[in-house]
């Protein structure tokens, strides 16, 4: 992983209705992956997005032999080879989605992660849908954690939302970043476009069907 967690630039957070998402914008070299299961393709960060339940005990749309997580965070790149990402949908190799786990402790206030706070003591900031405000340009700096912690899982896979499109290389991280339950909270206070709390946005596990999922150390 290269420049998500760079000085440069500006970040944007944004409540797009059904999730919150967050950008990199401005004067700073693309975010870009490579290497892995990606072969000699470049991907650039799109976006990062969250899935999140209405309890601390389910919400993430991965499990790790058999285990839930609060939350997950879905870093979403496209392959640059085919320019843009609406040029990605119908390629197998159109995406790179890298997913942290987040999960939720009782910590007092003064003990929340102090890092992910560069994200959640703003998120008053986009309860309502469309809204959007600038944040610290390296707020993904806490996904370092995950990244540093030996081995991770990948696949083939579809897109979490509709229509499905078959075309990621998932990347999931084991190591659970910990954030505080007063910090999950949040993301409950995230209002859609019914003016509704968004308290499940995650899809369900799915079946493999065939797919070999691998463990790379």
């Amino acid at each position: 992983m290269s420049g998500h967690w760079s000085q440069d630039g500006e970040a944007k957070m944004r409540n797009i209705g059904s999730t919150v998402q967050i950008t990199l914008e401005g004067n700073r070299s693309a975010a870009t992956i490579r290497g892995g299961p990606l072969a000699n393709d470049v991907y650039e960060l799109s976006e990062v997005v969250f899935r999140w339940g209405s309890s601390n005990c389910k919400g993430a749309e991965h499990t790790l032999n058999g285990t839930w997580f609060t939350m997950e965070a879905q870093a979403i790149h496209f392959n640059k080879r085919y320019e843009t990402i609406d040029n990605c949908w119908d390629k197998h190799d159109g995406l790179a989605i890298c997913a942290y786990f987040l999960q939720a402790y009782q910590v007092p206030t003064w003990d929340e992660h102090p890092l992910f706070s560069k994200i959640t003591d703003d998120l008053h900031k986009v309860t309502q849908p469309d809204s959007c405000i600038k944040l610290s340009p390296n707020c993904l700096c806490w996904m370092r954690q995950a990244c540093q912690t030996p081995g991770y899982y990948t696949y083939l896979g579809s897109i979490t939302t509709f229509p499905f499109h078959e075309c990621v290389t998932w990347i999931v991280f084991p190591e659970p970043v910990r954030i505080s339950e007063n910090q999950t909270e949040l993301f409950r206070m995230i209002r859609d476009k019914q003016g509704m709390c968004i308290k499940e946005n995650y899809r369900e596990v799915q079946k493999l069907n065939g797919r070999v999922v691998y463990y790379v150390n």
